[in-house]
């Protein structure tokens, strides 16, 4: 896939687009809560049994929507350390990846070990990003290297035990009940970042 080289072009990979923002419905079990599709594919499932949203629709038809994620492609960023941007992997420097995100979500104080649903950005697309992405460029950004990334959970919708309108929510694998997870209809998956280092948004990498 080609990197974006102008504003125009900036839709990032991960973004959803209106052609593709209807959901396969699900099946609900009217005591557990627990979800599934009346035709199930390996892929609609984590290996930790948690039902994955299914979006239908082809990509790049209607308007963009940049506040929202495929989950299909954010759970592929996370999984496989795929740029949100441009959707090209990321190669790891010295065994860090980067990381971008927007400020209000990090803090002003740096951190160990930071939870967080916002895939990575590779180093090339760091300057197209923090300068044309709205919530950047508004909120500011804080660029950072990871040496640990753990998939430790999913944001979603649960369905209650006993019916009841399904909430959004997020959950970690470990210490969440089975029958938990399986109401839930994950749209994001949650990771773990650990030994961060900040760096600056400017530098030997060409960005702003």
């Amino acid at each position: 896939m080609t990197r974006p080289t102008s504003p125009a072009a900036l839709v990032p990979w991960v973004a959803l687009w209106e052609g593709e923002s209807r959901l396969e419905p699900v099946r609900v079990d009217p005591v557990s809560g627990a979800v599934r599709y009346e035709r199930e594919e390996p892929e609609d499932r984590d290996e930790h049994g948690v039902l994955w949203m299914r979006h239908l629709g082809p990509r790049g038809e209607g308007r963009p929507l940049f506040s929202r994620t495929h989950a299909h492609r954010q759970r592929e960023c996370m999984r496989r350390m795929l740029c949100q941007v441009c959707g090209e992997p990321i190669t790891p420097r010295d065994g860090r990846l980067p990381w971008l995100l927007p400020a209000g979500e990090y803090g002003s104080r740096p951190k160990r070990l930071h939870t967080t649903g916002t895939p990575p950005t590779c180093r090339d697309c760091w300057a197209l990003a923090a300068e044309h992405c709205p919530h950047l460029r508004d909120a500011g950004a804080t660029a950072l290297e990871a040496g640990q990334v753990t998939r430790w959970g999913v944001a979603g919708l649960h369905h209650p035990p006993g019916g009841g309108e399904p909430r959004w929510t997020g959950c970690g694998y470990e210490g969440t009940a089975p029958a938990a997870l399986a109401g839930m209809l994950a749209e994001t998956q949650l990771v773990v970042l650990s030994d961060l280092r900040e760096v600056p948004l400017t530098g030997e990498d060409g960005v702003l």
